[in-house]
C-alpha cells in the first residue's frame, strides 16, 4: 500500500478522498462506497460494515470508521473533520461529486488534484512490479491470439477470445479490448463487430490486463496473407517512428519533446497529418493517467514514470498501424515492458 505521507499538507490540514482510484491508490482495497482523510497523525477509513473485518486486515495504518445506520460517508466524514477540528481540507477538485462539494462549503477548500495526479505518476517499486506482471500477461495473451486467428473469425470472436485469455492467466481487464479489421483498422479506436476476417486482411489489436489493481497496454497491427505494398511501407514508417522515439526518451523531457520525435520522423514524409492523437499516456490504476506524451504537454516527465509509446497513421477508408509498447522513464533512458515481436507478422 502507498504511504500516505506523501501529500505535502503545505496547504491544507487533511485530504479528503472520494474518487475511486485515489482510494484504491491509498490503500489497495478495492471499494468506492468510501471515504478517506488522511492527516498528519492518522487516516481515518470511512466505511459500513460489510467491509470492515476485510478492510482491517489488510490496511492496519488506517482507523476504520463505521457509518452506522445514517447520514452516509459523506455526513459522517463531515463529523470525523468537526472532531479533528479541520479548517482546511485539500479536496480533489477535478473528480468531487458536486453535492460533496456543497456540503464541504464551510471549510475552506485547497484544490489537490493535480499534487494527486504528479504524486500517483511517480510509481513505487510495488506498482512497477504489478505493471510489469500485468504486461507479462497481456505478451502471453498475444501470442495465444495469434494462434487463433483465422480466415472467418469475426473482431467480436477475436475480442472475446482475447478477454478469456487474460481472466485465464491472472488478470482482469484493463480497458475495453479493441480488435479491428480490413478497414476498420483506420479508426484508432474502432469497437470490434462481427466484421468477419478475409484473406489478406490487416488487424490491430490493442488490449492491456489488470494485474492487483494496475494496467498494462499493448497494440500490434498484423496482416493474414500478404498485405498490400502501401500497408507495408506504412507499417514500416510507424515502426520507425517508434524505435526513433524509444532511442531518444528519457526522464526529464517534457511531454511535447517527447511526441515531437515521432510527429517530426513522419513530417519527413509528409505523413503526420494522419498521426491523428498523442505519442502516448501515462497509465497505472487507470489506463489514461497524467502526465502524456502529447504535443500540448509542456510538464516535464519524471523518473519512474511508465507511459505508452504508440504511434500511429491511419488512412481513411483504406487502413491504418499502430504499434503500441509500454515504458519506464529513467535519466538515462527508457525501460520497456514490452517483449511481443513488434516487425511486421504476416500469418
Amino acid at each position: 500500500m502507498i504511504n500516505t505521507k506523501k501529500l505535502s499538507f503545505l496547504k491544507y490540514d487533511a485530504a479528503y478522498i472520494s474518487d475511486p482510484s485515489n482510494l484504491f491508490y491509498f490503500t489497495n482495497y478495492k471499494n468506492e462506497d468510501a471515504r478517506i482523510i488522511i492527516t498528519r497523525n492518522e487516516n481515518l477509513y470511512i466505511s459500513d460494515q460489510r467491509v470492515k473485518e476485510e478492510f482491517e486486515s489488510i490496511c492496519p495504518n488506517f482507523r476504520f470508521i463505521d457509518i452506522g445506520d445514517g447520514g452516509g460517508y459523506v455526513q459522517k466524514s463531515l463529523d470525523c473533520l468537526e472532531k479533528l477540528k479541520i479548517k482546511r481540507i485539500g479536496y480533489e477538485n477535478l473528480s468531487i461529486i458536486n453535492h460533496e462539494f456543497i456540503m464541504l462549503k464551510n471549510y475552506k477548500l485547497v484544490p489537490i488534484s493535480q499534487e494527486m495526479q504528479l504524486i500517483r505518476s511517480i510509481k513505487e517499486e510495488y506498482e512497477l512490479s504489478c505493471i510489469e506482471y500485468a504486461q507479462n500477461i497481456t505478451d502471453l495473451v498475444f501470442l495465444k491470439a495469434l494462434d487463433s486467428i483465422k480466415v472467418g473469425i469475426s473482431e467480436i470472436e477475436l475480442e472475446s477470445f482475447i478477454n478469456s485469455q487474460i481472466y485465464l492467466n491472472g488478470g482482469t481487464l484493463a480497458f475495453d479490448t479493441i480488435v479491428a479489421f480490413g478497414k476498420n483498422t483506420s479508426k484508432p479506436h474502432a469497437h470490434p463487430t462481427n466484421n468477419v476476417l478475409r484473406e489478406r486482411d490487416v488487424i490491430t489489436i490493442d488490449f492491456g490486463a489488470k494485474y492487483k489493481g494496475y494496467c498494462s497496454d499493448m497494440t500490434r497491427s498484423i496482416a493474414v496473407g500478404k498485405p498490400e505494398d502501401d500497408y507495408i511501407s506504412l507499417y514500416q514508417l510507424v515502426l520507425e517512428a517508434q524505435k526513433t522515439a524509444l532511442e531518444k526518451l528519457k526522464a526529464g523531457m517534457s511531454g511535447a519533446e517527447c511526441d515531437y520525435l515521432a510527429r517530426n520522423y513522419f513530417s519527413k514524409f509528409n505523413m503526420e497529418v494522419f498521426f491523428t492523437h498523442s505519442l502516448g499516456h501515462s497509465l497505472g490504476i487507470d489506463i489514461h493517467e497524467k502526465p502524456s506524451l502529447s504535443r500540448f504537454y509542456n510538464g516535464l516527465i519524471d523518473s519512474n514514470v511508465i507511459t505508452s509509446v504508440e504511434p500511429g497513421l491511419y488512412l481513411p477508408n483504406r487502413f491504418g498501424v499502430r504499434i503500441e509498447d509500454i515504458v519506464v522513464f529513467r535519466e538515462d533512458g527508457v525501460r520497456n515492458l514490452t517483449k511481443s515481436p513488434k516487425e511486421l507478422i504476416i500469418l
